[in-house]
């Protein structure tokens, strides 16, 4: 009987590069600058995680929690045990969390995992907007809970299935109610666009926030069918789906009431804007919305953080027009055109990213320099830009946790900073020539966003001091505007508007009056004041709002000398920037003439305009209620760090029985973390055998390891056994043994390598983009193969044969590794669009074979909208004596991960045309030493309407042509370095292609056609991968 054993021998060498690919691996690093020494302070319901510089504020966490608790277990009519709070004492610290493996961005304000139900967040140096985003966290506390006990009730809770609109918006109903003016305007200019969205939009187009669009729709149930409705809306949608419960939950079908929010949203803000029709006479960057018309694709959505020299001819701006970055750029303030960009938050070597949601730059007195606020090295830096040289700065201001504004003084010196320490913000005066830092307030005041005075004596400022403000109540008011003269420090608060939020104070060129926003009518407009008559005028009327990202966001700039103004409006889903001129005046109004609060609250309430009572409308003006009193002290202890069960994969078990036997197999994984995410565990184990196969310690895998992340080091040690099992079969006609009975015959030719490694490991990041490693460990392979075959009469097996074929082995090994990782590529949805990656590695082996292994791995990405030129190179090999040992399996450059169009499956054996025995098409692929290169042209095909030829983000997919080149060998072999195509010799291979790329559930699919130039007799080649993009 003849036995086809090729195509076992080419599975054999196509799993040879597992090495490679295991070492190819990038990413950006996650670096903790600092060793925080957590401590413990336990609630009735929380344990908060903290440390030394939180102590000050800490048990004003805990009664918030406590009365966040006693909110919603009412609201929710549900309770639980303990759970826990990490808190971080700024957003730079919260950057370095190893609560979650992910980076933090800018936009993150806090999370809450499902997993352990743990919520982490920052302080952010304002009490109301700590509490807020802890209010937000805790909801999602509830949720997980309540969906954990559904489940182990055995009713199926899909959490995992909940859009964000729903989850996340319930987060911020809950927790802000229906009086939102920064929703409102959102959901106000969607009703002027004619974009309200229907189900389907919400819950797939990402142009609808889920945040604020979620938010509003669930103010809209709530005030509609009461708060209760909310709650019962959640429990069916977990677990009945989105669709049905509406009709499950309320009795109205999601049609229906998506048409009746949308009406209700018409009705509440229709008369509002019909009496604010002026429109802004000056657009300065950005684009004026049309109702009804799509907008082009590729045109920027973020324009905020406006910041006008002091002579006012240029403005800096924070900007998205790079597509995957916020960028500080440099305009002309008369006409907009954009000079150049000043810094990118992804190109800058000299910083991570910029702090760019809640601040913007300050120009020097002789607009020659900005400054602004960077993260670097878990810190945010003071960074000055020299706008004509583009020389960059970076400044770490002593004694400051962070920074979260700055202003530059007249005298060209000293710089204003609102800056955080021990949790809570302050206003602070730096001295750039002598490094000296001088504190102006020290209170649990709010005081943000200082503005020097035209002869550098006096700060504006906003703050939530005040007669309303009680913090032992934990009762907290809108912003104020305030002024502290710098000699003596005494604070001076500005009636402006009675319960308005007030908030970028500006001083006019002479010093007179400021230049603020507020919105006393429900709106963000701009305003100013005279602070010798308090006399007030309106200057604008907008219809959405003249706004930055969030409330509390600088969204005005006004020259110091020359009085432009420049500012941002949030309108059409954009933010422009508009100017105005120096001696516009506005319209006069008298704060007794402000609208009284009731009228105030229309525009910055969410629809419908009435509503029934509300649980949440009551908690949230009654802030007595639920809360400790403010003489409750909570326990203290240490922190230990006990591990919990972070994560249990779902178990697997099947069973077959077919005529060659029976088998079974399994798997089962678990992940276990103490509440840092410092200590982690995980193990996984798999298995599976058959009564007619091979055996079933033959087929047990399993993996375990631990990962300390208490310090920058991070360090780990991991066990694995796996089993790598082969096989191919052939048929053919016989005899039964020992008989001369015909009989039909199956042969299975089995190889099975077991592979058992215990290595240490330790990573070392150096940055964000770059780290060392390094391993040692051992390794023990051993290598089995055998024959089964099975002799058949009809459909009955009657023998069956196991053979034990020559060749087994066992290699013991030693190995150390090092590697030099960087990246700092950006990626777009299948495969990096922007930026480098690299991996320098080199491994020694001793033991039973010596040998060294060496790989370079370089790779560059030139994105030029929407297309990207990406360039990669590559050589691993294998060097000293072992390196040709035949016990090793050679290196095979055709797999499509390298050169496409030359598989090892696509080859015949029509195309082996050489010396008996050999196979010049295929063996010029096999070494033991690789060097390959590649260039593709990437586009994105379907996409979002920002990235993508056709606006299809349902299915993300990308197009490319590709030219692959390489070569293989082994040592005292010589490659002819020529373009040849019909020969024998060993020369590079070339292939030249095109393809597509398609995320589907999150799984990259390649397909691609490929001309192997070095296949003479093949024309097209077909191929398909499971991997990103290079």
């Amino acid at each position: 009987m003849r036995i086809a054993v090729r195509f076992a021998v080419l599975a054999v060498l196509f799993s040879l590069l597992t090495p490679i690919a295991s070492a190819q691996y990038f990413g950006r690093n996650k670096v903790q600058w600092e060793a925080f020494d957590f401590k413990v302070l336990q609630t009735e319901h929380f344990d908060i995680y903290y440390y030394d510089q939180e102590a000050d504020v800490v048990q004003d966490v805990g009664r918030m929690a406590e009365r966040w608790y006693a909110r919603l277990s009412r609201v929710f009519n549900h309770s639980f045990k303990r759970k826990p709070i990490v808190l971080y004492a700024n957003a730079a610290d919260f950057h370095q969390t190893t609560t979650t493996g992910g980076l933090i961005g800018e936009g993150t304000g806090g999370f809450t995992d499902a997993f352990m139900n743990r919520v982490v967040l920052p302080l952010t140096g304002d009490y109301a907007e700590n509490d807020h985003v802890l209010g937000h966290e805790i909801v999602h506390v509830f949720q997980y809970d309540i969906a954990a006990n559904a489940n182990q009730n055995r009713r199926r809770f899909q959490l995992e299935q909940l859009p964000l609109w729903l989850v996340e918006g319930m987060a911020e109903y809950f927790s802000k109610g229906r009086v939102d003016p920064l929703t409102a305007m959102w959901i106000r200019d969607a009703t002027l666009q004619n974009r309200m969205p229907n189900l389907r939009d919400l819950t797939r187009d990402p142009r609808y926030f889920p945040y604020r669009y979620g938010q509003a729709l669930m103010a809209y149930i709530g005030a509609r069918f009461g708060d209760e409705a909310v709650v019962r809306y959640f429990m069916a949608a977990g677990m009945t789906g989105i669709e049905e419960g509406f009709d499950r939950a309320l009795g109205v079908p999601a049609k229906q009431l998506f048409t009746d929010w949308t009406e209700s949203a018409r009705e509440l803000y229709n008369p509002i804007v019909a009496e604010r029709t002026a429109q802004l006479p000056n657009l300065l960057v950005g684009r004026r919305p049309e109702p009804g018309k799509k907008r082009n694709r590729g045109s920027s959505e973020l324009n905020v953080g406006p910041a006008v020299s002091p002579d006012g001819k240029y403005v800096a701006f924070l900007s998205a027009r790079e597509l995957f970055s916020i960028d500080l750029f440099l305009a002309d303030a008369h006409t907009g055109q954009v000079i150049r960009r000043l810094v990118s938050s992804d190109r800058d070597a000299h910083f991570e990213s910029l702090r760019f949601i809640e601040s913007a730059g300050s120009w020097s007195p002789d607009s020659r320099r900005l400054a602004f606020i960077t993260f670097a090295k878990g810190d945010n830096y003071l960074t000055i830009v020299d706008v004509e040289t583009r020389k960059v700065d970076t400044i770490h201001v002593p004694g400051l946790e962070a920074i979260t504004n700055v202003a530059w003084g007249p005298d060209n010196r000293t710089i204003a900073i609102a800056g955080q320490t021990t949790g809570v913000s302050d206003l602070f005066l730096y001295d750039i020539q002598s490094n000296q830092v001088r504190r102006l307030t020290a209170d649990k005041y709010a005081d943000l966003q200082p503005a020097w005075s035209p002869d550098g004596r006096t700060l504006a400022f906003v703050t939530d001091r005040g007669t309303n403000t009680v913090l032992e109540q934990l009762r907290f008011t809108p912003m104020r505007l305030a002024t502290i003269d710098i000699a003596s420090g005494q604070v001076h608060l500005i009636d402006a508007f009675p319960a308005a939020e007030h908030i970028n104070p500006q001083f006019s060129p002479d010093g007179s009056s400021l230049y603020f926003i507020a919105n006393p009518e429900g709106i963000p407009d701009l305003y100013r004041i005279g602070l010798a008559d308090g006399h007030l005028s309106r200057l604008t009327a907008v219809t959405t709002g003249v706004s930055g990202i969030t409330e509390l966001a600088p969204a005005l700039s006004v020259a110091s000398r020359s009085g432009d103004i420049v500012f941002s409006v949030y309108e059409g889903d954009n933010y422009n920037l508009y100017s105005l001129p120096a001696n516009a005046t506005g319209t006069a109004i008298a704060a007794a003439a402000a609208p009284p609060e009731n009228a105030a609250a229309r525009a910055a309430l969410l629809p419908p305009l009435r509503a029934t009572g509300s649980e949440i409308t009551g908690y949230l003006m009654r802030p007595e209620e639920g809360l400790p009193p403010a003489s409750t002290q909570f326990t203290e202890r240490s922190y230990r760090p006990d591990l919990h069960l972070a994560y249990l994969g779902p178990p697997t078990l099947g069973v077959g029985v077919d005529q060659f036997g029976s088998g079974a197999s399994g798997s089962v994984s678990a992940f276990f973390s103490d509440i840092l995410g410092q200590h982690n565990v995980g193990f996984t184990f798999q298995g599976g055998g058959s009564s007619g196969g091979g055996s079933i310690g033959d087929q047990l895998g399993g993996e375990v390891f631990y990962l300390n992340q208490t310090h920058r080091l991070n360090w780990g040690a991991d066990v694995t056994h796996i089993p790598y099992v082969y096989a191919n079969a052939a048929y053919g006609t016989g005899f039964v043994p020992g008989t001369n009975q015909p009989a039909d015959i199956y042969q299975e030719f089995r190889e099975t390598q077991l592979v058992t490694d215990a290595t240490g490991l330790a990573q070392y990041p150096f940055s964000s983009t770059r780290r060392v490693e390094a391993s040692a460990g051992v390794e023990r392979y051993s290598f089995k193969q055998e024959t089964i075959t099975y002799y058949f009469v009809g459909n009955e097996i009657v023998e069956r044969d196991r053979e034990r074929l020559p060749g087994s082995f066992v290699l013991n090994l030693g190995q150390v590794q090092g590697a030099f990782v960087g990246d700092s590529s950006i990626y777009g949805f299948i495969s990096p669009i922007e930026g480098t990656r690299y991996r320098y590695e080199v491994t020694a082996l001793r033991g039973d074979l010596n040998f060294e292994t060496a790989l370079a791995d370089w790779r560059r990405y030139f994105f030029f909208r929407p297309v990207t030129l990406a360039v990669r190179g590559l050589h691993y090999g294998r060097y000293g004596a072992g390196s040709d040992d035949t016990r090793l399996s050679p290196l095979y450059l055709g797999q499509g991960s390298l050169v496409r169009g030359y598989d090892p499956y696509s080859i015949n054996a029509s195309e082996c045309v050489g010396a008996a025995g050999t196979c010049p098409v295929f063996d010029r692929l096999v070494g033991t030493r690789l060097l390959a290169g590649s260039v593709e042209l990437r586009a994105p095909l379907l996409g979002t309407r920002e990235f993508g030829l056709i606006n299809a983000s349902f299915l993300p997919t990308e197009i490319f042509a590709f030219g692959d080149v390489g070569a293989a060998w082994s040592s005292g072999q010589h490659v002819d370095w020529q373009f040849k195509t019909n020969t024998t010799a060993r020369v590079p291979v070339v292939s030249v292609g095109a393809g597509l790329r398609i995320l589907l559930s999150y799984i990259p699919l390649e397909f691609y056609a490929a001309k192997p130039f070095q296949r003479p007799n093949e024309d097209i080649i077909y191929g398909f991968n499971i991997i990103p993009g290079w």
